[in-house]
């Protein structure tokens, strides 16, 4: 790909996250209108999305992982002890995903499905910083795993977790105590 496709291909993903920004039911967002916004014809879009699906949940990918790492970057969360950081971060992931829960589905359904190990990776820093000597890479990628998984299944199946738990996911006390009892089941083996 070369530098001037890149660049559309950035400015259409630029465009899709600022309309999610701005609608609410994303299906009322149409291919074209992000064309519009992104300054392309709708056959570019075509070209590197295949579907709009596929656009938007990029976009939503992108979005999860600027919120993810700004987590783990110098700034306004850095003076937080790290566990609570990663309490704090799942639970902001968690009520974006909520916002945009079809979305968010489809691209976890998608994830899964083809293998997607990049999400876990996320969690890395936060948990080298949690553990640091006491565990190698391996076994923090195996942490992270054991605490994306499990959010991941219960977003796709939101009801059928209710049954399973008790737990209401939609209810934002009873998701917060979810992502508190998961990070501590594993933090303080």
């Amino acid at each position: 790909m070369n530098q001037s496709e890149l660049d559309a291909r950035n400015r259409i993903i630029k465009a899709a996250i600022e309309i999610l920004d701005e609608v609410a039911d994303v299906d009322k967002i149409t291919v074209r209108q992000v064309a519009e916004r992104a300054n392309v014809g709708v056959g570019l879009i075509n070209y590197h999305f295949k579907t709009k699906d596929n656009l938007l949940s990029i976009a939503i990918g992108e979005v999860m992982v600027k919120m993810a790492t700004g987590f783990s970057t110098p700034g306004h969360y850095s003076d937080m002890e790290p566990v609570l950081r990663l309490k704090k971060m799942l639970k902001e992931l968690y009520s974006f995903a909520e916002r945009h829960e079809k979305l968010v589905k489809f691209t976890l359904t998608h994830g899964i499905l083809n293998g997607d190990m990049q999400t876990p990776l996320l969690l890395v820093p936060a948990l080298r910083e949690i553990f640091g000597n006491r565990k190698d890479e391996i076994q923090l990628r195996i942490i992270a795993l054991q605490i994306i998984m499990p959010i991941q299944v219960t977003s796709i199946s939101p009801s059928a977790f209710h049954y399973y738990s008790g737990i209401d996911l939609y209810n934002e006390a009873q998701r917060n105590n979810f992502i508190d009892t998961l990070i501590d089941n594993l933090v303080n083996q």
